[in-house]
This record gives C-alpha cells, structure tokens and sequence, in this order.
C-alpha cells in the first residue's frame, strides 16, 4: 500500500487541499499535516473511533494525545480555562506552547488516557490553522512518527516512517522541509505556580 501524498503551500495552503484533508479527517481518518514544529498526525480528537486508529498507528499506549484548535469559541467545549492559563494563552498563543487544561465531558477519556486534564494549543502555522478551522473540530497534534522514534520535518520522513507499518496515515500534507523547531513546550498551572512539564521552543512566565 502506497501513502497519498499531496503537495500544500504552507504559508497559503490551497482550500480544496484543505476540504479534502478535512474531508478525510471528519471520516474518521488519519491525516500527516504541518505545523508550526514537527509534521502531526491529526485525526477529530472527539472521535473515539479515529483516536484508536491513531494509537494503533504510532504504535502508543501510554501518553496522552494533545489537541490544536482553531479558537477560544473552540476551547470552551473542551477545557474550563482559569485566569492564570487565559493569560498564558494571551501571550503566546499562537505558537508553540500546550497548556494543560481541566478537560469537559466532550472529551472522549481514550483521547486524555482517563485523566482528567487535556494539552491544547493554537498553532502558528497556516495549513494546521486552515485545517482544523476546516474541520471544526479540535484536532490531535501528536507528532507523525512512531511512538520512541524522532520527529518528522519532511513529508520524505513520514512516509518512510510507515511505509513498512501495517496501519498508515490516509493522506500526507507535503509542505516541504519544516525548519526544525523542537516539539511544543507543555506547561501546567499548578495553583500559582507555572510547572514545565517538556521543555520546548517557547520558555513561558506567568
């Protein structure tokens, strides 16, 4: 089986590009996309049926899987947000920065591993915005690799990743070399208290 791989601009990307990954994700799909770091794997983070489909393909038990989002309309029907995370979301987002919220009951548990919390961000880059503003719906943002192996920062790297894997993306978002930006910063507001939990491109201060 051979991986669809179509080509994006990733600072304008193209609308019918974007229908049609979007098309493939509100499926139940999977699809490869750029970000504003690595190259994703986003599938519709409200769908238990794709989220099983994503931890068979990075070959993943054991973490979480975190979410972008299109806006903060967006975020409140997933995540109650406190003021000290409003305001680490005001002065980074977007960008490379998760922020653990308290997740709603939206969240299906196979996406947060039963834990009651759920990573988000809004991304700066122009396909991943496109696209889950497409989609509607929050979408993973877990890296488009197997699970214990390095990130992606070319479409070439993707599709080598699976290409012996019994389970494989539905279509790759070529954007090109991504310059290589580590993995989103993850951070948690622990009372008053601003804890990093992977340390990434952005260094946060509440």
């Amino acid at each position: 089986m051979s991986l669809q791989i179509v080509a994006i601009d990733p600072k304008n990307p193209e609308p019918h590009i974007i229908k049609q990954a979007a098309a493939i994700i509100l499926g139940g799909g999977v699809v490869a996309y750029p970000t504003d770091t690595a190259y994703g794997l986003a599938v519709n983070a409200l769908d238990e049926t794709a989220i099983g489909k994503l931890f068979i393909l990075k070959q993943r038990m054991q973490k979480p899987l975190p979410v972008i989002i299109a806006d903060q309309h967006m975020l409140a029907g997933i995540a109650s947000v406190a003021p000290a995370e409003r305001k680490l979301m005001k002065q980074y987002w977007p960008g490379a920065l998760t922020i653990i919220f308290k997740k709603k009951d939206a969240v299906p548990p196979s996406l947060t591993l039963g834990l009651p919390t759920i990573g988000v961000r809004i991304t700066n880059s122009p396909a991943a915005q496109a696209l889950v503003a497409a989609c509607g719906k929050p979408l993973t943002a877990t890296s488009a690799n197997i699970t214990g192996r390095g990130n992606c920062y070319t479409a070439e790297c993707v599709t080598r990743m699976f290409q012996d894997s019994p389970s494989q993306p539905d279509l790759v978002l070529d954007a090109g070399e991504l310059p290589e930006v580590p993995v989103s910063t993850v951070v948690q507001v622990i009372g008053t208290k601003l804890q990093v939990l992977r340390e990434g491109p952005v260094v946060p201060k509440l």
